[in-house]
C-alpha cells in the first residue's frame, strides 16, 4: 500500500511576546514540530535580537534542521542552558527532558503561554513509572501494544519480549493496531499492566511501560 505524507503547516501568526522572551535563558536549543517550521528563521532572528544565543536542534531522522520527532530524541550534547520548544502538548518536551539534563521551555502559540518542564517534573514522572514497575512484578496478565506503522513495528522484538515475560509465570496478550487508541484499552479490564512497543513517547499520559523499563527484571 502506497503512503503519501503531507506536511501540515500552521497558518496563523507566531511571534514570541516580550514578556515571554524575558523568561527564556540566554543560551538555548530551538526546536519545533513540522507544522511550525515555516517560522523557524523568524523566531530564531527574534530570539537573537533579544540577546539570545540560539542553536538549532538536529534530529537523526527529521527532514529539516530544527525539526523534532518524538521517536527520535537523544542526548543533545552542548553547553546550552535549556531547550525552547514551540508547540503545544507534553509529547516532545517530555522526550527532551528524559534524555537531557536540561529544562525545556515550551511556548504555546495558541494561547501564548510558557510552561517549563524541569527536574522536578521529571522526578514526578519517574515516580509514576516506579509504581507501574512494582505493579508489573506482582501482576499476572500483561498486555503488549503493537503497531503496524512503518518504522514502529517490532514483531521480532515483541515475540522475544512475550517469551521472556511468560518465563516469569505471567500471561501475555498481544494487541495489534495501526493507531493505538488508549481510551479503548479500558475495555480490556483484565489486563493488569500494559507494555508499549510503539513510539516510546506515547505512554507519558497513559499508564504504560516501555520494554526498556522492565529489561532488568527479565534477566
Amino acid at each position: 500500500m502506497k503512503r503519501l505524507f503531507i506536511e501540515g503547516k500552521y497558518e496563523g501568526k507566531l511571534v514570541i511576546p516580550k514578556s515571554i522572551l524575558k523568561q527564556i535563558p540566554k543560551t538555548l536549543v530551538l526546536t519545533l514540530p513540522v507544522q511550525f517550521l515555516d517560522f523557524l528563521e523568524p523566531i530564531k532572528e527574534q530570539l537573537e535580537q533579544a540577546g539570545k544565543k540560539v542553536t538549532l536542534f538536529k534530529s537523526r531522522h527529521g527532514k529539516h534542521l530544527g525539526q523534532i520527532l518524538g521517536c527520535d530524541v537523544y542526548n543533545f550534547s552542548g553547553k546550552e542552558e535549556a531547550f525552547l520548544y514551540i508547540g503545544d502538548g507534553k509529547f516532545h518536551p517530555t522526550a527532551l527532558l528524559y534524555e537531557n539534563n536540561k529544562p525545556v521551555y515550551c511556548y504555546n502559540p495558541f494561547n501564548e503561554s510558557l510552561t517549563i518542564y524541569d527536574s522536578s517534573y521529571l522526578q514526578k514522572l519517574k515516580g509514576k513509572k516506579k509504581g507501574l514497575l512494582v505493579k508489573f512484578l506482582s501482576s499476572n496478565n500483561i498486555g503488549i501494544l503493537s503497531t503496524t506503522k512503518p518504522g514502529q513495528s517490532q514483531s521480532k522484538t515483541i515475540e522475544r519480549l512475550r517469551e521472556r515475560i511468560e518465563k516469569k509465570g505471567k500471561k501475555v496478550f498481544v494487541f495489534l493496531a495501526d493507531n493505538i487508541d488508549f481510551n479503548s484499552l479500558e475495555n480490556f479490564n483484565f489486563i493488569d499492566v500494559w507494555i508499549n512497543t510503539a513510539c516510546p513517547r506515547i505512554v507519558e499520559d497513559f499508564k504504560a511501560l516501555n520494554p526498556q523499563d522492565i529489561e532488568q527484571y527479565l534477566n
